[in-house]
């Protein structure tokens, strides 16, 4: 992760993001992980609780990446303000410390959808961030997929809560993300284009949302 900073938050795009659960999509390098780390860090400073449920990195890694965003996490994880949902550790192989917020079989929708549940019921003013559906998608049916994410996104505003759902931009089949689209609040597009002097940008567009601050292409950073 570069050491470019945010310019643009999804707060900027739509305004109020309490309540509402938004999918992230674009390839891969496009900056959909910072953009939903600083919607996570923006959550933390409104007081809000922050989950992340990692499947592609250590949560050791997405705690590095904040403090690229200039914030330390430590206070919020020692107060529990900020929690990890690990599922990506176990492929290690090796043993992982279980602090009943780690799954070991990405398989294993219960196991998460059932950790999501406790986080959900247990805090007020939740923000969720799941990085990344397409990762669990490889390992589960289509199917089993939408009713995940149907199951979390119902949970979530059953009790007000926020949250981003990313996902990579070719992983997943087209009528799957056509279904997780049709039960989200909005969605944010990312694209990395090469300009007409041959620097590497990175943009995003809001496809929709219930209100739009900002619309067409705007660049990232």
């Amino acid at each position: 992760m570069s050491s470019e900073k945010i310019i643009i938050r999804l707060k900027d795009l739509v305004g109020r993001t309490d309540s509402q659960i938004y999918l992230i999509i674009g390839p891969p390098g496009s900056g959909k992980e910072r953009f939903a780390l600083q919607y996570l860090v923006d959550g933390l400073a409104e007081k809000n609780n922050g989950v992340f449920l990692t499947t592609d990195s250590f949560p050791s890694e997405i705690i590095d990446k904040m403090k690229q965003l200039g914030i330390d996490p430590s206070t919020y994880i020692s107060a529990k303000q900020l929690q990890f949902i690990d599922v990506f550790s176990y492929r290690t192989g090796e043993s992982v410390k279980d602090n009943g917020l780690t799954v070991d079989n990405i398989r294993e929708l219960t196991s998460i959808s059932v950790i999501i549940k406790k986080l959900i019921d247990a805090n007020d003013k939740l923000t969720l961030v799941m990085n990344t559906i397409s990762t669990i998608s490889i390992y589960n049916s289509e199917i089993a997929i939408l009713d995940f994410i149907q199951a979390q996104v119902a949970r979530l505003k059953q009790r007000n809560h926020s949250g981003v759902i990313v996902a990579q931009q070719g992983m997943m089949n087209e009528k799957v993300i056509q279904g997780i689209k049709a039960i989200v609040d909005g969605v944010i597009e990312f694209q990395s284009i090469t300009n007409e002097k041959g620097v590497s940008q990175k943009r995003l567009r809001v496809e929709f949302a219930p209100k739009i601050r900002k619309s067409g292409w705007i660049n990232l950073y």
